[in-house]
């Protein structure tokens, strides 16, 4: 049995502590992180080393930022998509079996709250959303098995979130978002964590304003997408939700799966 979490901690540097016991705890295989909000000179790798693991980042100071954290060898890193270099959110690898893992950031594109007339940041996401569609097509077009983790600012149904009206006009939400991300179910790829939590409000984000955990006032956000030639070894995928309610852990729930050897 082999297990594969991503997660979204909102600074890795900040959530450290509870995410070096998450992983002494769960001790998963991989573990794909998003807004790591480090560089390579501030990113913990000698504390990961210490629990196990290597790591390989694509790294932007203050904000941004994804990295895969690995106890398997891994090789053929790619640290951003071609043509979005200038922000951090796409990191690629290849484990010796020949698994391409893959842990993103999808921009979040609502409007800066000084200008909410701008549509600047959903434009970019948009544009975003597209190349990183057209580079899974081709990795599947090619025959490359594929797993990939992130957090992916879509609310893809409306019972994805506590309260649907409210988000209409999100850039996490509205029309044209929901149909690039739609782009990637097309394809010969599943969402397992939808797959094996298939409940209407099953969320995997509660913010930290508003009272918002206490509440139950979530959105699902993250999952961990897997290439149809895999999706039978996997054998179950969880959101972490117990994570949240801990003292300095992130606003979001790490999400993984559990398969078959296959790394």
């Amino acid at each position: 049995m082999q297990k594969i979490i991503s997660w979204n901690v909102a600074s890795v540097r900040a959530r450290l502590p509870v995410l070096l016991t998450f992983l002494k705890q769960e001790q998963p295989d991989i573990v794909m992180l998003q807004e790591i909000k480090a560089t390579e000179d501030n990113f913990p790798y000698f504390d990961f080393q210490v629990a196990g693991y290597s790591a390989v980042i694509s790294g932007q100071k203050g904000y941004n930022g994804v990295a895969i954290l690995t106890k398997h060898p891994i090789k053929n890193h790619t640290y951003a998509l071609s043509g979005f270099e200038d922000q951090a959110r796409f990191i690629s690898t290849e484990t010796e079996s020949g698994i391409t893992l893959i842990s993103v950031y999808v921009p979040n594109g609502n409007p800066p709250e000084k200008d909410p007339t701008d549509i600047t940041r959903l434009d970019y996401k948009l544009r975003w959303m597209e190349a990183f569609n057209h580079h899974i097509a081709d990795l599947l077009k090619q025959g490359k098995k594929v797993i990939i983790g992130g957090d992916f600012n879509v609310i893809e149904r409306d019972s994805d979130v506590y309260n649907p009206d409210a988000f209409r006009d999100s850039a996490l939400m509205v029309e044209p978002v929901r149909k690039a991300y739609a782009k990637l179910a097309e394809m010969p790829i599943q969402n397992a964590i939808r797959h094996f939590n298939p409940d209407p409000n099953t969320y995997s984000f509660w913010d930290f304003q508003g009272g918002a955990w206490f509440k139950n006032n979530g959105i699902l956000l993250d999952a961990i997408w897997v290439s149809d030639m895999l999706a039978e070894k996997i054998q179950n995928a969880f959101i972490y939700k117990d994570i949240r309610a801990l003292k300095g852990t992130s606003d979001h729930a790490p999400v993984g799966i559990v398969s078959e050897d296959i790394l």
